[in-house]
């Protein structure tokens, strides 16, 4: 053998452990650009959710504000009959506004707090295997739903959130297997995280859907398959400063793994971003003097049916109305004349409706600042206030929760106009 020849087959096993290293580095390089990827997707689709839910509730303000005015002036019982079931397809309306609302969230609507993941595993897994037990009995078959914990310390989050994602995942797990099989939880800690992993023996699934698992409304069940399914629980795990990530092959089953941050390494909420940034509902306090007739009031926002609407019910209780369709026009407003109560939406065109508050309070304390919102859960109270608003009120609103921030609000006032 020539010297060539032996110092090639000396240096094959190093090219081979470069060749190696190189192809792990590329696919790690492939999984974070994946990873990248579905994140701006996900936060995209995110932001889209937030204003449609936005748009939604102007319209369902108006539909049920006006609604309810009619209620109050109709006495024939087939004409009130038909406007409770407005009332009622409006009230639905909000709550799958909501679910909008819910997904859109880039912060939690509730304080973290510590998360024993053993034990919600244990939950889960628990009432996993009734449910799967009971379904696959009446056909004769079996299955095993196991869960093998170890010690890791509690994680910092949200427990009913975190407990929908692993539901979630398990029941896909569960549907991923008609004929029976296993389905194994398992917790652990590693780098500097906690993770759990949903295990099953199922189905598993192809290259092409595994890339597109936590795709908005992307389902593989067909009428079975609505709503943000696994999406939701993509945009939750990442509220908490963590990923969830998948490995299938088709026919071989899948392992979900759920990663998440230990307490002190925990990723604050991500920062609002663009116009859609919102305070959370501040409760309605007890019941509030009722105000004398003559207080006025502000209403700035972009939505005609919204103002025409609150116009139209505070001049019956006999306050003075002002309407504007945007910011600037309601600072003008504010220059010539004062107001005991401004109601400013959040989503102005322009300038914000936070922005239109900050002004006001600043220039003039006295006024009571009510932000209509008809966003989700992206601004804590005590940011509102910071910012010169006083309640807020969620889109769309009661005529009991407006009266009762209205009362509120003059009641509050310090110097009330003459």
């Amino acid at each position: 053998m020539t010297p060539n020849a032996d110092a090639l087959k000396a240096a094959a096993p190093r090219a081979g452990a470069a060749i190696g290293e190189v192809r792990a580095a590329l696919d790690e390089l492939v999984a974070s650009h994946h990873q990248v990827v579905q994140l701006e997707r996900l936060r995209a689709f995110r932001e889209m959710a937030g204003e449609v839910a936005h748009d939604f509730n102007n319209t369902l303000s108006g539909i049920l504000a006006r609604a309810q005015l009619l209620l109050a002036d109709v006495q024939d019982p087939d004409v009130r009959r038909s406007l409770r079931m407005i009332e009622q397809v409006a009230l639905e309306g909000a709550w799958v506004v909501r679910r909008f609302q819910d997904f859109s969230r880039t912060r939690p609507s509730r304080p973290f707090q510590p998360v024993e993941l053993n034990q919600l595993v244990e939950e889960i897994a628990s009432s996993a295997r009734s449910r799967w037990s009971q379904q696959l009995a009446a056909r004769g078959i079996t299955g095993e739903v196991k869960a093998e914990t170890s010690a890791v310390p509690s994680v910092s989050g949200d427990l009913a959130e975190l407990r929908q994602v692993l539901t979630s995942i398990a029941l896909n797990a569960l549907d991923a297997m008609p004929e029976g099989g296993n389905l194994t939880f398992r917790t652990g800690r590693d780098r500097g995280r906690v993770f759990c992993q949903v295990a099953d023996t199922g189905i598993g699934m192809t290259e092409q859907i595994r890339l597109h698992i936590f795709d908005p409304f992307f389902t593989t069940k067909r009428e079975k398959g609505k709503g943000f399914g696994l999406s939701g629980a993509y945009s939750i795990v990442d509220r908490h400063g963590g990923e969830i990530t998948v490995q299938s092959e088709l026919g071989r089953g899948a392992v979900f793994t759920v990663w998440l941050p230990l307490p002190s390494a925990a990723a604050e909420p991500l920062p609002t971003t663009g116009r859609s940034a919102a305070a959370t509902v501040a409760p309605v306090a007890p019941p509030a003097p009722k105000p004398a007739p003559g207080a006025k009031i502000l209403v700035v926002d972009d939505a005609e049916e919204v103002r025409e609407v609150l116009r139209e019910l505070l001049s019956r209780h006999g306050f003075t109305v002002v309407t504007c369709p945007d910011g600037e026009s309601g600072l003008v407003e504010l220059e010539s004349r004062t107001f005991d109560l401004a109601m400013v939406d959040l989503g102005l065109p322009g300038i914000s409706g936070l922005e239109v508050a900050n002004r006001l309070k600043s220039r003039w304390p006295a006024t009571q600042v009510a932000l209509m919102t008809g966003y989700g859960d992206r601004m804590g109270p005590e940011d509102a206030h910071a910012r010169g608003v006083d309640f807020v009120l969620s889109k769309p609103f009661s005529l009991d929760q407006l009266r009762s921030v209205v009362d509120h609000a003059i009641a509050n006032g310090k110097t009330p106009t003459s």
